[in-house]
């Protein structure tokens, strides 16, 4: 049975602004703002930065705090919108960041999870591996017509040992979400090496917050950014969130920051996602 969901926010982003495309704002939902006070001082905090569009991304089939109950998380997005509908500094837009799992390709279309109402989708892994048939579930996606974005990959623990696993799905036409924290060294050295090396090796195209509260996981976009730039450029980090999270949200074809490089050359998959290797077939196209 299909879920009839509503559609609240712009289309239209603050263009010039930062935009931050992964972030949880909605309060008593998961594991982000426990309260509406606290929602409203990371709103504060984001404008502060300079960021002026947000994604609100929250957690489905993981960390959610109502079983995933579509009906509270409609009264959750109804009293946002209600709540910010006059909000001048900031575009709001919706999607979520949904764990990985076997009716991923269902629930997304039947429950608007994508991002903006596009083909971009959040799509979540375990801290510490890569779910077999994972290839093989973003092929389906791709088939539906979905563009999985994993979220932050340097914080995946299988991903930092072995960076081939995720030059294999971004070779294939995925995409990979940067935590500007990672970046910025505040999950600690050793994600904030992966996370350098995942940029250096053009395996993540767009940067976000992941933010979560005011106080540790922050709506902050600009530590990361200035790291990213000393790093790639201030050309490529200032597209990481600007150009490329613009053309997610006009559901367009992204702008090419630099072509997948393998980190290990050389070293063999062992057979971790099941099945051959299949060929891309969904090409995108303007």
């Amino acid at each position: 049975m299909e879920i009839k969901v509503k559609v609240y926010f712009s289309r239209n982003s603050g263009r010039g602004s930062l935009i931050d495309l992964h972030t949880h704002l909605l309060p008593d939902w998961d594991d982000g703002p426990e309260s509406w006070e606290e929602t409203q001082k990371m709103v504060e905090m984001a404008a502060a930065d300079g960021i002026g569009a947000v994604c609100l991304t929250p957690h489905l089939f993981r960390f959610s705090r109502y079983q995933d109950s579509q009906e509270v998380l409609e009264e959750r997005f109804n009293r946002f919108y209600e709540q910010y509908k006059d909000e001048k500094r900031i575009s709001f837009f919706r999607g979520a960041e949904v764990f990985i799992h076997p009716d991923l390709v269902r629930e997304v279309e039947a429950r608007n999870l994508s991002i903006n109402r596009g083909e971009y989708v959040f799509v979540e892994f375990p801290s510490d591996q890569v779910p077999a048939g994972t290839r093989d579930l973003f092929y389906r996606m791709m088939l539906a017509g979905y563009t999985p974005i994993i979220s932050h990959p340097e914080r995946n623990d299988l991903l930092g040992r072995q960076p081939e696993i995720l030059y294999d799905l971004i070779s294939r036409g995925c995409l990979a979400q940067l935590t500007a924290g990672s970046l910025a060294g505040s999950f600690g050295s050793e994600i904030q090496k992966r996370a350098e090396l995942f940029l250096k090796h053009h395996l993540v195209q767009l940067m976000a917050s992941d933010a979560h509260d005011s106080r540790n996981r922050k709506p902050v976009l600009s530590r990361g950014l200035e790291a990213a730039a000393r790093i790639v450029g201030r050309e490529t980090a200032e597209a990481m969130v600007r150009d490329v999270p613009q053309a997610i949200l006009d559901n367009r074809l992204i702008p090419e920051l630099g072509r997948p490089v393998c980190p290990s050359r050389g070293r063999k998959l062992f057979g971790l996602f099941g099945g051959k290797k299949k060929k891309k077939v969904l090409e995108k196209q303007d």
